[in-house]
């Protein structure tokens, strides 16, 4: 007798009502975040508490969710599920009030630094908040749902291929990785909720986590937090078609230090895993649509490119013992450009070339070869980020160029990689395979919008 398996795709309970005490995860915003004809309002989520040693508790989110991106005002009430009937009109159950917001908006009013490097705001809570801050769905996933549970009041920096999580509004509970780091990023704001772009901001070391499902628009305020430890790595506020980029939750709580430094709410040290059990997304016509990745094929121009190539230097890669064959491909680090696959039969990654007159080289094993990918240290990240600083000022000149960070290539995964963001349909200048030695990567999406 056969059996047969199959994945429980768990309700969204991030966007309804609460009734108090208010877990943290949900559904929120001000007020007044609401479109100049009252017909449309905006929604963040509510993503943890900060505590000082005081006892004073805050809600924790973005600026642009709980300070309506610079123009609120101390005082103003911050609710939940945030207006969820739109049009405006309807107010849900207060749970705080805006205390205050980092400065988002560049000096010029339109386009540079953000002076504060983070899209953060907090507000005091009402009897409404648990102030044992359990996250919807970061517990353990049970027969109809996923239990709330705390954060670790721990936090680490982020790193390349850390495994996270997040628990938000729209999308729910979703799971994914950690792409780049170190990133410099321009980010969109609206005028208003639903109107044009007023102004965009520009955020250095950045988190770039991998995929355009991660986070939806509504996801705005998340925690990220690991999800083998639920320790917080980043405050979730901006995303595309391929990406999600939050603030590292270092420079988040740094932020609000007024003499007194704040601390996340939640278990010390290292907690339970996330069950990264997947949850039905809300429906809304603000959540992108599905994300297709980018098909690995290449034109007859690369064909031709990438054999000329091979023809030259098949004979000399060979030399090398480890080398199976020598062949035509696709590149992972650029998609549309071809690439020499060079097949190894054992771990011999380092010292092939990363290119080859111009041509991108990928590095795979013989079928039944598991080699995983050596940990990238402490100096391989600071030698590309040394990289990554001397080229970023000039790369993000150019329009269809909106980020720059340190990742790790998928051509050969034991080496690191400068990662660029490209923006659909926008041109820019030919990006090289190779940086001052560093391979580049190129990730091709939507332009950042503050989620």
């Amino acid at each position: 007798m056969a059996s047969v398996a199959g994945a429980v795709v768990y309700p969204n309970d991030n966007a309804g009502n609460q009734s108090a005490p208010v877990k943290l995860g949900t559904s929120g915003g001000n007020v007044k975040d609401n479109n100049t004809a009252n017909t449309a309002c905006c929604i963040g989520t509510l993503g943890s508490l900060i505590q000082r040693p005081a006892g004073t508790f805050f809600i924790l989110s973005n600026n642009h969710v709980l300070d309506r991106s610079a123009q609120g005002a101390p005082g103003e009430a911050i609710d939940q599920p945030g207006e969820a009937m739109c049009p405006a009109g309807s107010q849900g159950l207060q749970v705080g009030t805006l205390v205050q917001g980092a400065p988002l908006k560049p000096a010029s009013g339109t386009t540079g630094p953000s002076p504060s490097n983070v899209d953060a705001a907090i507000a005091s809570v009402t009897g409404a908040i648990d102030t044992s801050d359990p996250i919807l769905d970061l517990g353990a996933a049970g027969a109809t749902s996923i239990a709330a549970a705390p954060p670790s009041s721990t936090t680490v920096a982020p790193s390349v291929g850390l495994a996270v999580a997040k628990s938000g509004r729209t999308t729910g509970l979703t799971c994914s990785t950690v792409d780049a780091i170190n990133e410099t990023v321009k980010v969109d704001y609206d005028s208003s909720c639903g109107g044009p772009v007023a102004f965009t901001s520009t955020f250095s070391n950045q988190v770039d986590v991998t995929g355009g499902s991660f986070s939806g628009e509504g996801d705005s305020g998340s925690l990220i937090v690991t999800s083998a430890t639920r320790q917080p790595v980043a405050l979730l506020y901006a995303g595309n078609t391929t990406s999600t980029v939050g603030n590292p939750i270092g420079d988040v709580l740094n932020a609000f230090n007024n003499g007194t430094a704040p601390t996340i709410v939640g278990l010390p040290g290292p907690q339970a895993a996330v069950s990264c059990a997947p949850t039905a997304s809300v429906n809304s016509v603000q959540v992108p649509g599905s994300f297709t990745p980018a098909v690995l094929t290449i034109s007859e121009h690369e064909r031709a490119r990438v054999v000329a190539v091979k023809e030259k230097y098949e004979a000399l890669l060979a030399k090398n013992p480890a080398v199976v064959s020598v062949d035509m491909g696709a590149s992972g680090d650029s998609p549309g450009e071809g690439a020499l696959v060079v097949e190894l039969s054992r771990p011999s990654r380092t010292g092939l070339p990363a290119v080859l007159d111009g041509v991108r080289t990928k590095v795979v094993f013989s079928e039944g070869v598991a080699v995983p990918p050596r940990e990238l240290t402490a100096q391989d990240i600071g030698s590309a980020t040394s990289v990554k600083e001397a080229h970023v000022a000039n790369l993000m000149s150019s329009p269809g160029i909106q980020g720059v960070g340190v990742g790790r290539s998928k051509d050969n995964p034991d080496e690191t990689a400068i990662v660029i963001f490209t923006v659909t349909g926008m041109p820019h200048p030919d990006i090289p395979p190779v940086l001052d030695g560093i391979r580049t990567q190129v990730i091709e999406g939507t332009r950042f919008h503050a989620r």
